[in-house]
């Protein structure tokens, strides 16, 4: 049996970080995907030690001795998804930010070729 003080470690850190990731998700510091996502490393932990059956019935379906065992193939597994979420995400900020680089080259380029029209003309019409 795991002893209380365990499970009281737990859930004070379980229901502060959740607290912590759903307000930064109320400012929009983060997404839904990633709450849900981030809020995996609070519950798994948490449904380990409430329900210390359902984690021996779980090792013994992985074919492990220990449920941590478990339980950190799961957070890893987890954490692996969601870097790469974010490596997706950079990437395509990255050919976004690219593309508008480029397309700023090309307005300044017109812009900067418009006013040197514009001043050929203005110098052609004091010419004239």
């Amino acid at each position: 049996m795991i002893a209380i003080n365990t499970v009281i470690l737990i859930a004070i850190f379980a229901i502060g970080y959740m607290f912590f990731i759903i307000r930064k998700t109320a400012r929009r510091q983060l997404d839904i995907y990633d709450l849900v996502m981030l809020s995996m490393v609070a519950i798994v932990p948490i449904t380990f030690v409430a329900f210390p059956r359902f984690a021996f019935w779980l090792a013994g379906l992985a074919g492990v001795e220990f449920p941590f065992v478990v339980m950190f193939g799961l957070l890893f597994a987890i954490l692996f998804i969601f870097i790469h979420r974010l490596t997706v995400k950079i990437h395509r900020l990255e050919l976004d930010s690219r593309l508008l680089v480029q397309e700023l080259s090309l307005l300044r380029q017109i812009t900067e070729q418009e006013e040197i029209n514009k001043t050929i003309d203005t110098q052609n019409g004091l010419i004239n």
